[in-house]
């Protein structure tokens, strides 16, 4: 924040108060604004640590955003500055807007969640272990379906970089994990080969040994079968059903499933370390991680979901975000010790959104990206934080969540909550 801007604003207030009858209102200004430099000051000492190249971050309410700023480079070559308009995908954030997509389709009754989703595929899919027991599109929202990712799911990250390989730029460990644009399937036959398979032994088998329904287990291969019955079940691409009903009608111009539609000028390098970088990469599975967007977008869906969440939102019907928000998971479906802690907590799953971190939304883990995003049901205040580089210590992991929980504190500070 601009501490010039703050003096100025206090020396300008003090000349005209004799001519303002109510100083209330500018009072106020002048302590949001204190508030706004304290919490730029803090943030800005996290980055000063140099545990990520890209910070960006978002305060949000009902009526829009609060706070937005960005800290570092969204490229340690250029030393282009990341902002609140710097691009970059989000990673499973992306859930949410797939959940959006698919909870349109559902108002617009082209899809039933209690449907077995073969209805809707154009192959068969069944756990080999419970042929009888069919899996339904709620069982995907609630990643309660038995499809798992198991090693499978690696296969999803494509390389899109022809020269990556030997670029001393370039992470080649990590590389090694990418397959090339050439060797990659179609979404189609990605999720075909996956769930077709039925010898245990092989690592396209991704099934769990419970049956569906009855246990939970989070699964992005889930997510990009959702999309894919999407697409079959109104007709039409899910990109451009997902933009014509969820990012359109918000107005958010940095903002696509397409990485090739947005300004690459504005496009964040992701980094696996300070030194080097990830290749630009793409996921056949793209909706479960793969939306591009910014601190500023991703801070007007929030909005929305605030307002959705409070009966107010402009997207969907007050119905269908009821269904949108409804809990689906019980205590039987928590197997391991572990979850069930979460569980008992207040962990949860709506339609692909997220009950945790005392909030709602989702977080957000790919090479080279760490994302949250959640707001408090209590407050209508929520919080947005986008990382550019991987954790390489806890260091670097704990001044993660000193940002999110700044946002936090300042969030209720700055709307005295």
């Amino acid at each position: 924040m601009n501490y010039k801007l703050l003096v100025s604003l206090m020396i300008l207030c003090g000349l005209s108060s004799c001519k303002n009858t109510d100083t209330s209102a500018t009072d106020e200004n002048i302590i949001v604004k204190a508030v706004e430099v304290e919490l730029d000051k803090k943030l800005d000492s996290i980055h000063q640590l140099k545990q990520f190249h890209g910070i960006g971050v978002s305060i949000v309410n009902e009526k829009g955003p609060v706070f937005q700023e960005g800290y570092g480079y969204l490229d340690r070559k250029i030393r282009a500055d990341y902002t609140e308009n710097t691009i970059q995908n989000i990673a499973s954030i992306s859930k949410v807007i797939l959940g959006l997509t698919l909870a349109k389709a559902v108002e617009d009754g082209h899809i039933k969640l209690d449907d077995d989703i073969n209805n809707y595929l154009d192959f068969n899919v069944r756990n080999p272990q419970y042929p009888d027991d069919p899996i339904l599109v709620g069982h995907l929202t609630s990643h309660t379906s038995s499809i798992l990712d198991g090693d499978y799911y690696d296969l999803s990250y494509i390389n899109l970089e022809d020269d990556a390989v030997d670029n001393p730029k370039i992470d080649q460990e990590e590389l090694k994990y990418f397959q090339t644009d050439k060797e990659a399937l179609s979404l189609q036959d990605f999720l075909k080969n996956g769930l077709t398979t039925t010898d245990t032994a092989l690592t396209s088998y991704i099934y769990s040994d419970y049956a569906p329904g009855t246990a939970y287990s989070y699964s992005n291969i889930a997510a990009g079968l959702t999309a894919y019955i999407i697409e079959r079940a109104v007709g039409e691409d899910f990109k451009s059903y997902s933009k014509k009903h969820i990012i359109d009608p918000l107005g958010l111009k940095n903002t696509s499933w397409n990485v090739a539609d947005l300004d690459s000028r504005q496009r964040s390098t992701l980094y696996s370390t300070l030194e080097l970088r990830y290749p630009v990469y793409r996921l056949i599975t793209f909706a479960d991680g793969g939306l591009y967007t910014t601190p500023n977008d991703l801070g007007i869906i929030l909005t929305e979901l605030i307002n959705g969440y409070n009966g107010k939102g402009t997207l969907l019907k007050t119905s269908t975000y009821v269904q949108f928000y409804k809990k689906q998971l019980n205590e039987s479906m928590f197997k391991t010790e572990k979850s069930m802690a979460d569980f008992q907590k207040g962990f949860n799953k709506g339609m692909f959104i997220t009950y945790e971190r005392d909030g709602i939304g989702h977080s957000g883990g790919d090479p080279g990206v760490s994302t949250l995003m959640y707001f408090n049901p209590k407050t209508s205040i929520g919080q947005i934080t986008f990382l550019n580089t991987d954790f390489n210590s806890q260091k670097a992991y704990d001044s993660f969540i000193a940002i999110d929980s700044l946002l936090k504190e300042y969030g209720n500070k700055l709307l005295k909550k």
